[in-house]
């Protein structure tokens, strides 16, 4: 048995997907019972959540591997988790962790996704750590105003990254999840073919709807602002994500070769992701 968290979110349901597709036994834990409906009958639904690792008991029983988010908002500390998981018998844990992990430069988010991995790797199981780049699907809050005026409003115009299509993060869950032996104490950035900005990202959209879509670039204060007080970020995290968007990271433009070497494939590009997601734009 499979055990999948975060399983509602662009990754997670691409490993389910991928881990049925194959075979495997797979149950889901999951806040949000009704965003795994499409899955009803083909895989276990426990509700739980993975801030109170004293409750994960029905997640974890008769479970030998199991995929992993640890950054996620209420989850403290890793460890207990880690411990709950080696003690109902897990064999193997695949951690989705950051590129930002591998990042030269400190920050709030390299420190949160390197605690995560040192819980993994400490925990006597077999690990695997993925490093996911930028994912592709993080222009979707933008369908709104394409829809409505052709325009992306966002600062950080010139940002780049070897953005990388979230299936293709989850189909290398999937694979290493269903044979994790090879790619144990392993890890793996995934990202992109490619490197592209926010604003070349904006003429590809432009150009599969067949009519210019414009950017406009917001000023550095209002983004961070917006970060604090609508999604909640912490101030420090905050500053994270503003200095990204400055390119104040080395780490994101990289392009790696994991993707090619474990699906057998290159990368998705994101104008396939874009051309597959077109209908939200339009």
């Amino acid at each position: 048995m499979i055990l999948v968290t975060g399983a509602t979110g662009s990754v997670g349901g691409e490993v389910v997907d991928r881990l049925l597709e194959q075979g495997e036994k797979v149950r889901v834990l999951t806040r949000n019972p009704e965003g795994a409906r499409r899955w009803a009958g083909a895989v276990d639904v426990v509700t739980g959540d993975l801030s109170d690792p004293g409750a994960l008991g029905p997640a974890l029983d008769r479970v030998d591997r199991a995929f992993l988010l640890l950054v996620l908002p209420g989850v403290r500390q890793a460890g207990p988790i880690m411990d709950a998981v080696r003690d109902a018998g897990v064999e193997h844990a695949v951690l989705l962790s950051s590129i930002r992990a591998g990042s030269a430069q400190d920050s709030a988010l390299k420190q949160v996704n390197l605690a995560a991995e040192a819980a993994v790797r400490e925990s006597g199981l077999g690990w695997t750590v993925l490093r996911g780049g930028t994912f592709m699907s993080n222009t979707l809050p933008w369908a709104a105003s394409v829809r409505t005026e052709r325009v992306v409003r966002a600062f950080g115009g010139g940002f780049r990254s070897s953005a990388v299509d979230p299936r293709d993060v989850g189909a290398v869950a999937a694979r290493v999840l269903a044979d994790p032996i090879p790619h144990r104490s392993r890890t793996h950035t995934l990202t992109g073919g490619e490197v592209v900005t926010i604003t070349e990202q904006v003429a590809v959209l432009g150009d599969l709807l067949g009519e210019p879509v414009t950017f406009e670039e917001l000023p550095e204060a209002v983004t961070r602002a917006a970060m604090v007080e609508q999604l909640h970020y912490p101030p420090a995290l905050a500053d994270s994500m503003v200095t990204m968007l400055r390119n104040g990271d080395e780490s994101l433009p990289r392009v790696d070769g994991a993707v090619a070497e474990i699906l057998g494939r290159p990368p998705r590009s994101f104008r396939e992701w874009a051309a597959d997601h077109i209908e939200v734009f339009r």
